[in-house]
């Protein structure tokens, strides 16, 4: 499965020209999309637009940057998805030694620091991730446009197919994005789960068309069996999976659909919270928004534009689609491991880098999604 997947993503990804060795289009600025960054090779990736005259834009200059180019030169935007604390310490110092300019989008849940009307400052959910305070920083170094990431940068459940159980191997190689918004009695949920937790056919909220709740006394039972079990030890049963799908079965319960007004509302809040966040704490609100995962559908594009958003970036799989948006300006995004391929002294070639993107495709899949 995870295998038929990557190879979905491989085809349907669009590849400009500069990556078989030809030369940038006509006003072309390729857009580059980073998470974390090791230093060393950021640093070779930023030495190597200075050194081939390469300039990196703001946000606002690549929007209104002129389709056929003119005398405007090689360009390039390079945005960061996440705001996670590898920004600060390893990204943004080197924007600095470098004089480079980055675009930063921010999922606001997930920021720490946060101001009430008290002024007390609220905790990190994780050290993952950078504080206000940090984002501030970044904001007034001017090298840095902060912008929307949506607030939850969420997974929800789309279907009742049974893809897994939160195991301690999972828990360790799946990111903390890759768990779906779960329900914990009256409250949601985000991150990873507790051991044995069920985990079900799920795509981004904002991409999504409904919203499955799933069946509490499924996951009940399951986490229950797990806890008995010994925990951590449960799972070195060889047929601790068989178990969990028997008593999964065996629970009993019912799912919920949420569609409708109720689904667009929970869409609609991931820009109103991030809108109210960035003006809380930054004094502005979001002109442009970078979709988690992929461009999302047509109705959140709708309401990106209600809320104000200007101009919406997916990633590489997203060209197709962003040609045929018209509410809004919307671009694909091709990853940063891609860089040195542009044309200028020091280009890698194609067949230098696709065993490590095969390799990556093989590899780096969602558990759900």
């Amino acid at each position: 499965m995870l295998v038929g997947r990557a190879l979905e993503r491989l085809w349907s990804t669009r590849y400009p020209g500069f990556i078989f060795g030809r030369p940038l289009s006509r006003g072309e600025a390729p857009v580059f999309i980073y998470h974390d960054v090791e230093a060393n090779a950021f640093a070779a990736d930023l030495a190597f637009l200075r050194d081939n005259g390469y300039r990196t834009l703001t946000t606002e200059e690549f929007v209104r940057r002129s389709p056929d180019g003119g005398d405007e030169g090689r360009a390039v935007l390079l945005t960061f998805d996440d705001a996670r604390r590898n920004f600060f310490d390893v990204a943004l110092p080197l924007l600095r030694e470098f004089d480079a300019r980055a675009t930063l989008f921010v999922p606001t849940h997930w920021i720490g620091g946060r101001r009430d009307d008290a002024g007390n400052v609220s905790k990190p959910l994780t050290d993952l991730f950078m504080t206000w305070e940090q984002i501030r920083v970044c904001r007034d170094s001017r090298l840095v446009d902060v912008q929307s990431h949506a607030h939850r940068h969420a997974l929800v459940y789309t279907g009742e197919r049974l893809v897994g159980f939160a195991s301690p191997e999972l828990l360790e190689r799946c990111p903390i994005y890759d768990w779906p918004m779960r329900q914990e009695g009256q409250d949601e949920r985000l991150g990873r789960p507790p051991l044995g937790t069920p985990v079900y056919l799920a795509e981004p909220l904002l991409s999504a068309s409904r919203r499955i709740l799933e069946n509490r006394m499924a996951v009940q039972a399951c986490r229950e069996a797990v806890e008995s079990g010994g925990g951590t030890a449960f799972f070195g049963r060889r047929d601790w999976a068989s178990r969990l799908r028997a008593v999964h079965r065996a629970a009993g319960g019912r799912t919920e659909c949420l569609e409708g007004r109720r689904f667009e509302n929970l869409v609609a809040s991931e820009f109103a919270l991030s809108k109210e966040l960035f003006e809380a704490e930054l004094g502005y609100r979001p002109q442009y928004f970078a979709f988690p995962w992929m461009l999302g559908s047509e109705r959140s594009v709708e309401l990106a534009a209600e809320f104000g958003i200007t101009s919406v970036f997916g990633v590489g799989l997203d060209y197709g689609r962003a040609r045929r948006i018209t509410r809004l300006p919307a671009f694909g995004r091709l990853k940063g491991d891609w860089l040195r391929c542009l044309p200028g002294k020091g280009r890698r070639r194609l067949w230098e880098i696709i065993p490590e993107k095969v390799k990556g495709f093989l590899v780096q899949q969602h558990l759900a999604h």
